[in-house]
């Protein structure tokens, strides 16, 4: 069976022994391709147990248990103690475990990969939000190669819908779906204009019949008036900027108050970017949204992006109201609230009553970077569709290879109902 994750160029794992995931046939792969190998053990007793069946793999065991007298060491002073043992930097070391204090430790660290294993309570969606990389089922589903490069790098295998149409569509032996789908890279291709990314007449059509069987929502970076105007559909829910603005039917309609008494200032990062990045450089373009700006280089010379995270940065440094965001190609500045399309369609799903999850089973489709909220958000209790790949590991379940893909999906699934 093929690895769900390769790591390449990694110079140490660490791994927080759980139940059975310290398979010494695994680490020996690992350790084969000359990669240090550290365990943290719960107690001694844990240690004692494992010290035979480990013994010549690993080479740092650390013993987290509490002594008597003596104060208990965090998780992130424990795992800085065992990178400055194993001699490695923590931008060439990954962590796995299903401990979800040592994923925050680790992640705060910087580690290059920190990675859940997942267990039945309470799921994968606890450790995504303790900060976790990717989480997966077993240990056996990493494969780590040390390499030579000076950044570490991954290639991630899903499962295509199309492979297993009948393991797809098991949950929905008893449970109706709710669609929802990004945009731009998902409905329509990617374009060296994002002002004409209009929505191809058959994709309307099929997203037409889909509605008319299931709720359907648009979830996108876009500005919603942008999307309604490109699609059209009065019987579709539409999610913009995020979600930070959303309406649909029936007189569906929120704005995240927060963000709305930042308009004002956005206005003004909007001129700045505009008399800057934009007027300095050929191709950049700057894209007011109703609460967010993207800054679009993908028509710009190489490097351009280095420019653009300077302005960005003096704009935001002394204001811990915006965050930068990232997506293909696009760097955003948009509100610092805990909202984000992950939030949006809990919202909705709530809204509309369909939260049930012995109802309901939320299906989300989207290309990327940004997407990964939903998908993490839905990891326990919905279907995560990736479109394509990115540029970070997916939380997704499935996978479809391009937005002539998503059409055969979104095909089936309305002539199949």
């Amino acid at each position: 069976m093929e690895s769900a994750l390769k790591i390449f160029s990694i110079d140490a794992m660490i791994l927080v022994q759980g139940d059975g995931n310290l398979s010494r046939e695994h680490l020996t792969g690992w350790k084969n391709h000359y990669t240090k190998i550290a365990v943290i053990h719960p107690d001694a007793a844990s240690a004692e147990k494992k010290a035979r069946k480990l013994n010549g793999v690993i080479d740092f065991e650390f013993t987290a248990e509490e002594s008597p007298g003596k104060k208990k060491e965090q998780p992130g002073e424990i795992l800085k103690k065992i990178i400055e043992k194993l001699r490695v930097s923590p931008k060439k070391v990954a962590l796995v475990s299903e401990d979800p204090g040592y994923i925050s430790g680790a992640r705060r660290m910087g580690l290059a990969l920190v990675i859940g294993i997942r267990q039945q309570t309470p799921g994968k969606r606890n450790l995504y939000d303790r900060g976790a990389h990717l989480v997966l089922e077993r240990l056996e589903d990493i494969s780590v190669y040390r390499g030579g490069d000076t950044e570490c790098s991954f290639t991630q295998n899903l499962p295509n819908v199309f492979t297993d149409l009948n393991k797809f569509e098991t949950p929905f032996a008893d449970r109706k779906p709710v669609f929802f789908l990004d945009y731009d890279g998902t409905l329509t291709p990617i374009v060296r204009d994002p002002s004409s990314a209009s929505l191809p007449e058959q994709t309307r059509v099929l997203l037409k019949g889909l509605s008319r069987l299931y709720t359907v929502a648009v979830v996108s970076g876009r500005d919603m008036d942008d999307i309604i105007r490109f699609i059209g559909l009065d019987q579709l829910i539409y999610a913009g900027s995020h979600g930070f603005r959303i309406s649909g039917p029936d007189g569906l309609y929120m704005e995240h108050k927060k963000a709305r008494t930042l308009l004002s200032e956005l206005d003004r990062f909007e001129q700045h970017l505009r008399k800057t990045v934009e007027k300095e450089i050929d191709g950049v373009e700057v894209e007011r949204k109703y609460f967010a700006i993207a800054v679009h280089y993908r028509n710009a010379p190489p490097k351009t992006l280095n420019r653009i995270r300077e302005e960005a940065d003096h704009l935001i440094a002394s204001n811990r109201d915006f965050k930068k965001g990232r997506g293909k190609k696009i760097l955003e500045i948009k509100p610092s609230l805990e909202w984000h399309k992950g939030k949006a369609v809990e919202w909705i799903l709530k809204k509309l009553d369909l939260s049930d999850a012995e109802q309901y089973i939320p299906v989300y489709i989207g290309d990327d970077v940004t997407d990964e909220d939903a998908f993490r958000t839905l990891s326990d209790d919905g279907i995560g569709i990736l479109v394509g790949t990115h540029s970070i590991p997916s939380a997704a379940h499935y996978q479809l290879r391009d937005v002539d893909q998503v059409n055969k999906f979104l095909h089936y699934m309305v002539h199949s109902a």
